[in-house]
């Protein structure tokens, strides 16, 4: 870690995990050749994106439907782009 790193980091969080999720974790940042930290903290963003895309949609199919079934495929399709938008930048 690098001053840079430690001046931007606000909190340390310390991780106890079984040997089988260690392990897991270890190999898939083996595998996309990154440290474990840097693996994990990719592994938490994008559980976040997907936590809030989750909400969002939830909140979206709550309420009644304002479109037609043509407008709502295409709102569909828009979706769908915004969520691979959305992992593509992490």
């Amino acid at each position: 870690m690098t001053v840079w790193d430690a001046e931007r980091m606000s909190v340390q969080v310390s991780l106890r995990l079984d040997d089988t999720v260690a392990e897991a974790a270890r190999a898939a940042a083996q595998a996309a050749g990154t440290t474990l930290s840097d693996w994990v903290r990719g592994a938490i963003r994008r559980q976040a994106a997907l936590a809030t895309a989750l909400r969002a949609r939830a909140e979206e199919d709550a309420h009644t439907p304002l479109h037609s079934d043509e407008q709502e495929d295409l709102l569909i399709v828009a979706r769908r782009r915004r969520a691979q938008a959305t992992f593509d930048d992490l």
